[in-house]
């Protein structure tokens, strides 16, 4: 990917789009890892998104777009290009018909599960303390507790390469398990529809709690103990009747937790978690020790595990780095 030139940004700044040079990746992630980002853009409307994606196609630039980077690990040499942070922190929905409730993706999405229950609203739950952006669940199809963004999303809207709106229903969007072709069409999503269902505000607080007390006995606070969720796929059950299997088996009984490369290593109460350990963590060192447990479980049980997370960049050991991989 070429680097930009001032001139590739003038358009932007011209209509009036807050243009920062140099920002470092480990300030726009949960793993706090990654090298500066040539150019950022920050949006937090789905009409200001739009028009970002318009003025890519009308000035042939390409540009990443993150969320909260809750589920990237960004390379250390950073990006040298446009990245659009799509974020914001304000709750109010856009609009409801029917039971369906339209949110800006932009929204963090644990404003949204709380905002839910304090409404009576029931369906989203099961998603308490699942760091990221609503668009973001929607992408990587989020999920927890046997329930996936698929089974109480309504419908998405976004923007195609050319900067074109588009409505996609459930079906046109390719979900499966932590996957969802939306994510590998390049489709900036901009609004999500939700269906959700009335529900005792009681009976929902006492969910969220639970869920929440649940969650802090196994996963780390990326606040003081930066990491990413689940680094690896839980596995296709072997039969229609049975659940997925949990990689952290797999990992634990792989001798996972007591792996460490650099300042990387693994969460000692959850095998499938890795953590940056030391302040001087690298994204080497994360994907190296990624290898290494995926080998270390292929040799014992003969599976391949397969990453949830997201790298962006060139990452040295990893076989592609010019976006997504």
């Amino acid at each position: 990917m070429k680097t930009l030139a001032a001139s590739d940004l003038t358009p932007f700044i011209d209509a009036g789009f807050r243009v920062e040079s140099h920002i470092p990746l480990s300030s726009l992630g949960t793993f706090q890892i990654g090298g500066p980002a040539q150019c950022l853009i920050r949006c937090e409307t789905p009409d200001y998104l739009g028009r970002l994606r318009a003025l890519c196609f009308e000035n042939t630039l390409s540009a990443i777009l993150l969320g909260e980077g809750s589920n990237l690990l960004f390379s250390d040499e950073g990006w040298p290009g446009l990245i659009v942070r799509y974020v914001s922190f304000d709750a109010l929905p856009i609009q409801e018909q029917d039971g369906n409730w339209r949110f800006n993706a932009a929204l963090d999405l644990q404003v949204v599960v709380k905002w839910a229950i304090e409404n009576g609203l029931s369906g989203l739950e099961a998603f308490s303390g699942i760091p990221g952006t609503l668009g973001g669940a929607v992408v990587g199809n989020a999920g927890a507790w046997g329930v996936q963004m698929e089974h109480i999303l309504e419908s998405v809207i976004g923007y195609d390469q050319k900067g074109e709106r588009h409505i996609r229903s459930v079906a046109d969007c390719g979900f499966s398990y932590r996957n969802s072709a939306v994510k590998h069409e390049d489709f900036w999503v901009s609004e999500v529809s939700l269906k959700l269902e009335s529900g005792d505000t009681e009976f929902l607080n006492q969910e969220h709690t639970r869920i929440l007390e649940m969650r802090a006995a196994r996963h780390p606070d990326w606040k003081t103990i930066p990491c990413i969720g689940s680094f690896f796929k839980n596995l296709e059950p072997s039969s229609a009747a049975e659940r997925r299997q949990a990689a952290g088996f797999f990992l634990e009984q792989a001798g996972a937790k007591d792996q460490k490369v650099g300042g990387a290593a693994v969460f000692q109460g959850h095998a499938n978690i890795l953590i940056k350990k030391r302040s001087q963590c690298t994204a080497v060192d994360i994907a190296t020790l990624a290898r290494t447990l995926q080998a270390s479980v292929k040799e014992m049980h003969g599976i391949d595990l397969i990453r949830e997370v997201r790298y962006l960049g060139e990452i040295e050991g990893e076989s592609a780095g010019h976006g997504f991989y």
